[in-house]
């Protein structure tokens, strides 16, 4: 199948085989929740990740009433920034790779992200709310794994 328009043409071709149920991938309920301002949280993201190293992550420590972000691990450069965060369970900690984190926030059209969490290694879900305890805005859901963390 293709498509042309305006001098550019793409082109798409069906693939048979076996795809991933991508649904079954999304927890039914998430335990731990944390609410963030969005644009809070994409701007802390960017300013730590700075300093992360090729290929590492940004650390996200959630506590009740903030969320630190953390980056670096060489005594030369290391960034730490809390921001206010709202979160419902217990206090919980992942790391994410910065440009996938960007990238789903990015896509978010609300004040308010979501992350429904339900282990440290499983993957976590973004969705957006317009306010906190709000409903959530259902045209968009992001999942994204968490890094292991090294002990």
């Amino acid at each position: 199948m293709g498509f042309e328009a305006a001098g550019l043409t793409t082109t798409s071709l069906l693939m048979d085989g076996d795809y991933p149920q991508v649904r079954r991938l999304f927890p039914d309920e998430s335990p731990i929740t944390a609410v963030v301002k969005t644009t809070d949280l994409i701007e802390a993201t960017r300013r730590v990740s700075l300093v992360a190293e090729r290929n590492s992550s940004v650390r996200l420590a959630f506590v009740e009433g903030e969320v630190t972000l953390d980056a670096g691990q060489s005594d030369d450069a290391q960034a730490s920034e809390a921001i206010e965060c709202d979160l419902s369970g217990d206090a919980i900690t992942v790391a994410f790779n910065p440009q996938y984190l960007l990238d789903g926030l990015g896509a978010l059209s609300t004040e308010y992200v979501r992350l429904g969490f339900t282990q440290e290694t499983k993957p976590v879900e973004f969705v957006g709310l317009e306010e906190p305890g709000g409903d959530v805005v259902a045209d968009f859901r992001y999942l994204l794994v968490p890094i292991r963390i090294q002990s």
